[in-house]
């Protein structure tokens, strides 16, 4: 018991001075090891809170159904009729939308890109070009 005393005794992990001017003492060797022992449990506290992430799983109501879903898109199809082109659209509840054909804006072009002729057509607001 007496050896284990003086290895505690001797134990100083953080000397400042040199060793003439200090004298080890019990009361310090038992603090480095506290000191010690409390900083291992935390190192190894935080990084197992690290490694294993938190799942939290919440569901909400979603107020927004029956609002109209906004569709915003810029397509060129060069060889193809705009008579031919419509809109089908489903969103996540299953509920389909086909054959949309109001609000979208059409215009006919050539080989290369230019517009050639605009003219408003009457079903939808639809406007050919």
């Amino acid at each position: 018991m007496d050896g284990l005393l003086s290895k505690l005794r001797s134990l100083d992990a953080y000397p400042k001075v040199n060793e003439d001017f200090y004298s080890r003492t019990l009361s310090g060797g038992i603090i480095t090891l506290a000191s010690s022992i409390v900083m291992l449990l935390l190192f190894v506290s935080e990084l197992r809170l690290y490694l294993h992430a938190v799942t939290e799983t919440t569901l909400r109501v979603d107020t927004s159904r029956g609002e109209q879903l906004r569709i915003n898109f810029d397509v060129t199809f060069p060889a193809l009729q705009c008579s031919i082109i419509s809109l089908d659209a489903m969103d996540i509840s299953g509920l389909e939308h086909l054959d949309v054909k109001h609000d979208i804006f059409k215009q006919r072009i050539d080989a290369h890109g230019n517009v050639i002729a605009t003219r408003q057509d009457a079903v939808g607001g639809m406007k050919v070009r």
